[in-house]
């Protein structure tokens, strides 16, 4: 029973992450991006470009192109994806024309694409944090994480949208359209990290003492961590980086000599990471 409610918990914080994310990325797209004309990347900086050239709905063409990455994506995924990419897909692409109503926010071109790539940074972090994907360079990010899961997921949209923002702004004949775009993609990728990643930091720490069993079990029961080695000198163990300055009010504590290195980890695996993680997150 306990683990049909915490699977059901799991699954519907994931949900509420990617329909938030949704309703940001499609703010991000009406209120910034399609007024000034930038191109954001993927699927939607195609269709910000078909638009502009025929007056086509975005949403209308991101749904077409998406169906059959959103397929190939589940071939090799599976079908999680499959769902969780079909509910980002239609709530994105339906948002953006349900809200093609609101004025936009500015007709700058400079302030449309740093805050167009906070606001999409900010919902596209959330999408891909909950499980989901926009299609496009999105869904070729999952295939790439499952063979790296140590490149950052912005770090490899960076590289696809950058050649759909060239294409397109061959095809409109607008360079400083493509300086601005850059812009945009750089701002958006760098939040997108954030979102993901930034504020789950784990610090890596040794830590070198004498008295290593008795910290060992003090850490055990008043610190936010993981012991994964210790012996009488020294104890590895994994933390969030916002812990730390408990960790070390605790080792200063039963050793006053007692010193630390510590790292940031941006990539770990292992029954005991995952347990840390998942229990104590």
């Amino acid at each position: 029973m306990n683990s049909i409610v915490c699977l059901v918990k799991k699954e519907g914080a994931a949900i509420c992450k990617i329909v938030t994310g949704c309703f940001l990325y499609a703010l991000s797209v009406v209120l910034f991006i399609d007024p000034v004309k930038i191109i954001p990347g993927s699927v939607t900086g195609i269709g910000v470009v078909v638009k502009a050239l025929t007056g086509f709905p975005i949403g209308v063409l991101s749904i077409l192109i998406n169906v059959p990455l959103v397929i190939w994506g589940t071939i090799v995924l599976g079908k999680r994806l499959l769902l969780y990419t079909g509910l980002t897909v239609l709530l994105s692409s339906v948002m953006i024309d349900m809200l093609a109503f609101l004025h936009p926010f500015t007709q700058d071109i400079l302030l449309g694409s740093i805050f167009g790539g906070v606001v999409m940074g900010v919902g596209l972090g959330l999408i891909l944090d909950g499980g989901g994907t926009t299609g496009g360079t999105t869904v070729v990010g999952r295939l790439v994480l499952k063979k790296r899961p140590d490149v950052p997921m912005g770090n490899i949209l960076l590289i696809g949208d950058f050649i759909i923002i060239l294409m397109g702004s061959l095809l409109l004949r607008d360079w400083d359209l493509l300086l601005y775009s850059v812009i945009d993609l750089y701002i958006c990728v760098v939040v997108i990290n954030k979102v993901m990643y930034g504020f789950k930091i784990n610090s890596l720490s040794i830590i070198f003492t004498g008295k290593g069993h008795t910290l060992d079990q003090k850490l055990q029961n008043a610190a936010p961590c993981n012991v994964l080695y210790k012996n009488k000198e020294q104890i590895v163990l994994v933390s969030r980086k916002r812990d730390m300055s408990k960790i070390q009010h605790l080792a200063e504590e039963v050793d006053e000599n007692a010193s630390c290195a510590a790292f940031d980890t941006d990539y770990s695996f292992g029954d005991m990471y995952r347990n840390y993680l998942g229990e104590r997150s």
